[in-house]
């Protein structure tokens, strides 16, 4: 598993992992508790996808 963050989402954390053969997890939790994931093959698209999600609950503040 690898954790990241990210410095233009400060409050989020996320984990990503490889849970079968080429399919892969990225978890992204928030310090206020808000949480989302995706799972696919393209870690880079699923990364990019939860970051996004979690700036538009960022943003609803």
């Amino acid at each position: 598993m690898t954790i990241k963050s990210y410095p233009d989402l400060p409050d989020w954390t996320f984990q990503i992992a490889e849970v079968s053969a080429g399919v892969y997890e990225v978890i992204a939790t928030g310090r206020a508790g808000h949480r989302v994931s995706d799972k696919g093959i393209d870690v880079e698209d699923l990364t990019n996808a939860c970051r996004e999600r979690a700036s538009e609950i960022g943003s609803l503040r």
